[in-house]
């Protein structure tokens, strides 16, 4: 991390309890498919998590709320109750660039070399004419320094920005960020004090798949597809 981000995150002076509420969009169509990226709307339980989030957090106080340009981030967001809600472009998720709304596997097939640059460097691999998970960490700096002076704040955004998010405020290792798991129809409530972090993740009643992909065994060239997809989740 930036040492001068670091100073700001983590400013000892301020002692002040405050909480903000981490989520993934609900469930998406793509993520069904097992399509990454895309602009895809909730599935029907996605729309069923839209709805539990709102039971949730009735008896919880919202002082704002931001959602990504992307749509399935909004439709997530439609049933809370809140006057202040912020369509913020910093917690887009990251782009996927020539590769966006394809499958894991359709990568693999089509672009075998590029799929296994990734695997083999996750963080700092760049999706052509897309972004990297560095690249994300950089475009998250000025949201970061927002989020830091914000107390009951629910962010609604993405699998790797939220990654990203997630590693900015515990400091954890920076090879480890691209695998932390951040699973769908979940709650992360954070409560900052000074350098603290206190994280209790609150998992919603409603089924979904799991899109966290493990780094594979295999992550050479010229490996075959087998290896190569043998950690993609299971989708239809």
């Amino acid at each position: 991390m930036n040492p001068e981000l670091y100073d700001h995150l983590m400013d000892s002076t301020n002692n002040n309890v405050r909480t903000i509420y981490l989520s993934r969009h609900g469930e998406s169509n793509n993520n069904l498919y097992g399509k990454i990226g895309g602009d895809a709307g909730l599935s029907q339980r996605g729309w069923l998590y839209a709805k539990a989030l709102f039971g949730f957090f009735q008896s919880r106080h919202v002082s704002g709320i931001w959602t990504s340009q992307l749509k399935r981030t909004q439709e997530t967001a439609k049933y809370l109750e809140c006057p202040k809600i912020i369509v913020e472009t910093g917690i887009n998720e990251i782009s996927a660039g020539d590769h966006d709304s394809m499958t894991y596997e359709e990568i693999a097939q089509q672009f075998p070399e590029e799929f296994a640059l990734r695997d083999q460097d996750k963080l700092r691999y760049r999706y052509p004419n897309g972004e990297s998970y560095m690249d994300v960490v950089a475009r998250l700096e000025p949201v970061m320094k927002k989020i830091m002076h914000e107390n009951n704040l629910l962010i609604v955004s993405h699998q790797a920005t939220l990654r990203c998010v997630l590693s900015l405020l515990l400091g954890t290792e920076m090879e480890e960020l691209p695998y932390m798991r951040v699973p769908l129809h979940t709650v992360m409530e954070l409560r900052l004090c000074g350098q603290e972090v206190e994280v209790t993740n609150h998992r919603l009643k409603v089924e979904c798949v799991d899109t966290h992909r493990a780094k594979p065994g295999n992550c050479e060239i010229n490996r075959n597809p087998s290896d190569a997809c043998i950690t993609v989740p299971v989708h239809l």
